[in-house]
């Protein structure tokens, strides 16, 4: 009697820490969906204010971001250069006024000469008539240089955009992980419960709550780690973005998969078409050609104009008269002495002058400059070359990476589903006394991993989506 008496309160304590251990979880269905499973964009709540979406995150990048900043001064300061070369065009007025004082002392008379005085005050007017395209050759380059400049600022925007699109989808990523990771932990919590009822009650062994809680404190370990790649991830948003401070605010979630809607082929032809880069370099080749014509030019001839005036006048005149005959060539005839003038009135006085410069031998230095243009403009097309096989790789990488992804997605999918099956299978048998707790953690494992792998793969195809669209020039 007494045998039974303990054999029926066993088999109770059993059934009631069973249905205990089921009470927290009533109301859930055991065929529900993973939370990360169903992935869909949040509904955003007007009065949360603080979401910060992508598109929001792209305009704080083209507002803040030093590398657009420094572009676009690189792009005025190309537009300056375009106006430095212009002025070829215009003419050079300088105003000059010029004092000097002057004395000489011949070595046989040791009496010092009277010194004089010059002032000049005048204007000059210089103007290249024609240099045989010299200058229109170089506005050109300049103005191609300018352009190129332009698609540098629209690459360095591309580059701007990618980067900030791959930190937002690495901390959405990163976020979704942490939530996997918080679901292990409460799961193995409890377990780690059933496993301390169980033993009390004499129904399980003290290795099941040693095993239990062992692997609890891993996954809370894990969740540790999986918290800080989030703040990681967020400072490196922050970085994307331009900014150096910026409190975490949440995002909204972008799981959506979108169809590949070029072939490979066709993916190829736009980004050669539309590639900022290749135009970049086609616009610098058409300005090293520009140079090259403008080095050959230097064989050629200026027409040059030169006009000046302005008034002179010295305080110090060597007069020379005649004694008698004013036709006598006889220097003993004629005495000279010195008529000190003042300065001032000054006296008017002008020139012009046209000159035709003809370069005759300039010790091999034009020629020199033309080889120079000439290996300039082959290291442009070399490059060229270069950056036209590294957009075909960017592309098919990220094709390829898509239509990998595209399949990898359905398969980790089901893979997640079939995992929680399991694992509810396993809770179940472990509830019932058949399983092991080995089995359950195992389990745990399992659908952890398979959750991991699955929204990992959805976020990298968001990453591979973006480099794509990054790689064909859209």
């Amino acid at each position: 009697m007494t045998n039974w008496r303990k054999a029926t309160l066993k088999h109770s304590g059993f059934w009631l820490a069973v249905i205990m251990l089921f009470y927290p979880r009533v109301g859930q269905s055991a065929d529900a969906p993973a939370p990360t499973i169903q992935m869909t964009r949040q509904a955003t709540d007007p009065s949360a204010t603080q979401l910060l979406t992508l598109d929001d995150a792209l305009l704080i990048a083209l507002d803040n971001h030093p590398n657009l900043q420094a572009a676009r001064e690189r792009i005025a300061a190309q537009r300056a250069v375009v106006g430095q070369q212009m002025a070829a065009y215009y003419p050079t007025i300088s105003l000059s006024n010029v004092y000097e004082t002057s004395q000489t002392q011949k070595a046989v008379d040791p009496k010092p000469t009277p010194g004089s005085e010059t002032f000049t005050s005048g204007a000059k007017f210089n103007f290249t008539l024609y240099n045989f395209g010299k200058r229109e050759g170089a506005v050109q380059a300049a103005r191609e240089t300018l352009n190129a400049t332009d698609y540098n600022y629209k690459t360095t925007v591309d580059s701007v955009i990618l980067d900030v699109k791959l930190a937002y989808y690495v901390y959405l990523g990163a976020k979704a992980i942490v939530k996997v990771r918080e679901e292990q932990v409460q799961s193995r919590d409890l377990l780690v419960r059933q496993a301390r009822a169980f033993y009390e009650v004499g129904t399980r062994a003290r290795i099941d709550v040693v095993r239990a809680e062992s692997n609890l404190y891993t996954a809370q370990a894990d969740l540790i780690a999986t918290q800080n790649a989030v703040k990681v991830a967020w400072v490196t948003l922050k970085k994307a973005m331009g900014l150096r401070e910026l409190p975490e605010r949440p995002l909204v979630e972008e799981a959506i998969m979108t169809t590949i809607p070029y072939t490979l082929d066709q993916a190829k032809d736009i980004a050669y078409a539309t590639r900022p880069e290749l135009k970049s370099f086609e616009a610098q080749r058409k300005a090293q050609d520009q140079n090259i014509a403008v080095a050959r030019r230097g064989h050629l001839p200026d027409l040059i104009f030169d006009a000046s005036y302005g008034r002179k006048q010295g305080s110090d005149e060597v007069q020379k008269l005649t004694k008698d005959d004013p036709n006598s060539s006889d220097p003993k005839d004629t005495i000279s002495f010195n008529r000190h003038l003042n300065t001032f009135p000054l006296q008017p006085a002008w020139s012009v002058t046209l000159s035709l410069v003809i370069p005759i031998f300039d010790g091999f230095r034009t020629t020199n400059r033309v080889q120079e243009a000439l290996h300039n403009y082959y290291v442009i097309k070399a490059q060229e070359e270069q950056q036209r096989q590294q957009i075909a790789l960017d592309v098919e990488q990220s094709y390829l990476r898509m239509v990998e992804l595209q399949e990898r997605i359905k398969a980790n999918e089901a893979a997640a589903k079939a995992a929680k099956e399991n694992l509810d299978l396993a809770n179940g048998r472990y509830q019932v006394g058949v399983g092991s707790i080995i089995e359950v953690t195992d389990a745990q494992t399992l659908y952890t991993d398979a959750q991991t792998t699955y929204v990992r793969a959805l976020y990298d195809y968001k990453i591979a989506d973006a480099q794509f669209v990054r790689a064909i020039g859209k």
